[in-house]
Formats: structure tokens, C-alpha cells, sequence
């Protein structure tokens, strides 16, 4: 298949950009501090390996598994159990999560269990065949082992970002209560040094957001690959996600992502909204600090991959 050609070509170039970006970054750091860059490595793993454990612990406090058997949710389970034997991957843990806004995700480690989570917002906008190419989008990303790879791509910018904004917090801090002209000097240091990690941030942060917008498309290639035509109820899907967050405030500073990047829309009917994607000339760079394509690129996409032309009802 040619996208998947392509998408795997983009894929190692982002990946080798990411990883050449952070090593350079990380040399100059170790180098200004004279660090014994085994150190510097040594940290970062244990910081990884700490992250991979606690995280989807973290994750899943507000969520409950349930099992095949379950009265309410066990068809949830049936489609999760379809898609990942069709994907030929272990059989996931399945949580249903209490969440305020629609979305499904994948998380988990070999310790916790690979898990799958749903929240019940999105159980009540989408019907079955769109749960379904969804649930097996995140099933793409178990398969793709992009738990792991995001987490390790991630953690350098994360850890950077986290630095800035710390030492932006102490630098206004420190203005604002400044007795004499050194700690004026401190606190101006302070916000400089924040500064100058937050454009670091944001430099690493094009190559590894570019990585894991492409592990998205990868994720939605995976329905295309179980389902078919199917995999076309994935962009009514996305149609509705985004009419359904537009009432709703996204924190960026929570953590939370969902299954569509959100974008500013006008229409609140998911097939006018398809036929507007459809025909949208998106720029290069409206999502270029997003964790997942822009929606109508991802419609354009799987259209493209299906040979469709124009946009058939599917119900």
C-alpha cells in the first residue's frame, strides 16, 4: 500500500529528527553544567522506567474495568476483544472511564496490563460501527507499541517544560517579592533561564509532535486495514467528537487528550461538517504543535486510502 509506504518513511524520518534534536539538546545541557553525560542518562532512564510504572495507575483512577459478562458494557468488550484478535495482539483490559468528555484511549504496560479505555460520553454520541473503527484505532496503538514510544520521545521535552515552568513560577515569585537589587538580578535570571528552556521545548516539541500525529494516522490506517469501507464511520465519528467539545472548555495544562484535536467549527451537523472537511485545503501548519492531525486531514486520509470519491452516506 502506498500510504502505509509513506506513512512509514515519515514515521522514521520524524523519529530520527526527534532523537538527534534531543541528543543535541541534552549535550549542550550536560556540557554547560559538566555533567558526566552517563549521569545525565542514567536519570532520564529511571525518570522513564518510574513514569512507565506509575503512569497507568494514574490514568485509570477514574475508571473501572469490566469484563466479558458484564450486563451493561460486555458488548464493549466483545468489540475490543474483535479488534484486537483481528489485530493480532493479547486481548487488552477494558475500562470504561468517567470522564465528562468523549473519548477513547489506550494506555498500559506488561505490568499493569495493556488497557483500553472508553468514557460514557462517547458511548452515548457514536453507534456501534463507530465505536467500532475506533476502539480499533486504539487497538492500532497497542499493536504499534505507541504507549512506549511516545512516552520515551516525550519525556526529555516533558522534563524541559516542566523545568521552565517551574522557573518561571520562582522568577515572577522572586520579582514580585524582591527586597534589593540582587534578588531583582535573581528573579531576571530566573525567567531568563525559563525562557530559554520553554523555546527548547517548543523546538523539540515540533519533531516529536510531528512523530506522534503520523502514530495517529497509523492508528486510523489500523481500521482501515480490520474494517474496510467501514473505517469511514471513523470520520463521522470525529464529526461528532469535535461538535461535541465545542461546548466544552479543553484545559491544556490538564494533560488530557483527546481523540480529535480540538478546532474551531461552525457546523453542528456531523455531515455538513464531513463535506466541509472533505472539501478543506488545510494548512502545513495549523496543527504543527498538536498531538493529532487535524481532523480533516485525517478524513482526507482515510477517504484517500479507500479510493472514495465525494462522500457516500453511511448512516
Amino acid at each position: 500500500m502506498a500510504y502505509e509506504t509513506s506513512l512509514r518513511i515519515k514515521m522514521t524520518v520524524s523519529l530520527i529528527l526527534s532523537i538527534i534534536a534531543e541528543a543535541l539538546v541534552m549535550y549542550f545541557i550536560v556540557y554547560f553544567l559538566s555533567l558526566p553525560f552517563y549521569l545525565m542518562f542514567v536519570f532520564l532512564a529511571i525518570l522513564w522506567l518510574v513514569q512507565w510504572i506509575i503512569s497507568p495507575y494514574l490514568v485509570a483512577r477514574k475508571s473501572t474495568e469490566i469484563k466479558k459478562q458484564d450486563p451493561v458494557y460486555g458488548w464493549i468488550y466483545d468489540i475490543v476483544e474483535d479488534a484486537a484478535l483481528s489485530s493480532k495482539v493479547k486481548m487488552p483490559k477494558v475500562l470504561i472511564a468517567d470522564e465528562p468528555f468523549p473519548n477513547a484511549f489506550a494506555f498500559g504496560n506488561y505490568i499493569s496490563g495493556k488497557r483500553v479505555a472508553i468514557t460514557k460520553p462517547l458511548l452515548k454520541i457514536l453507534n456501534y460501527e463507530e465505536l467500532k473503527v475506533v476502539i480499533a484505532h486504539e487497538v492500532g496503538h497497542i499493536k504499534h507499541f505507541d504507549v512506549e514510544l511516545g512516552m520515551a520521545i516525550g519525556l526529555i521535552p516533558s522534563v524541559l517544560g516542566f523545568l521552565s515552568s517551574m522557573l518561571f513560577n520562582i522568577g515572577w515569585t522572586l520579582l514580585f517579592f524582591a527586597f534589593d537589587e540582587l534578588d531583582i538580578v535573581f528573579a531576571i535570571a530566573m525567567l531568563a533561564v525559563g525562557g530559554l528552556l520553554f523555546i527548547t521545548t517548543i523546538f523539540l516539541q515540533i519533531f516529536v509532535l510531528w512523530f506522534n500525529r503520523l502514530r495517529e494516522s497509523y492508528a486510523d490506517l489500523n481500521s482501515v486495514k480490520l474494517y474496510g469501507n467501514d473505517a469511514l464511520y471513523l470520520a463521522s465519528a470525529l464529526a461528532k467528537i469535535q461538535i461535541y467539545i465545542q461546548k466544552m472548555r479543553i484545559d491544556p495544562f490538564t494533560g488530557i487528550i483527546i481523540t480529535t484535536a480540538p478546532v474551531k467549527i461552525n457546523q453542528k451537523d456531523p455531515d455538513l461538517l464531513l463535506e466541509k472537511w472533505l472539501n478543506d485545503k488545510v494548512p502545513f501548519y495549523v496543527d504543527i504543535l498538536q498531538t493529532h492531525p487535524h481532523p480533516a486531514r485525517r478524513v482526507q486520509a482515510i477517504y484517500k486510502i479507500l479510493k472514495i470519491e465525494g462522500r457516500p452516506s453511511i448512516g
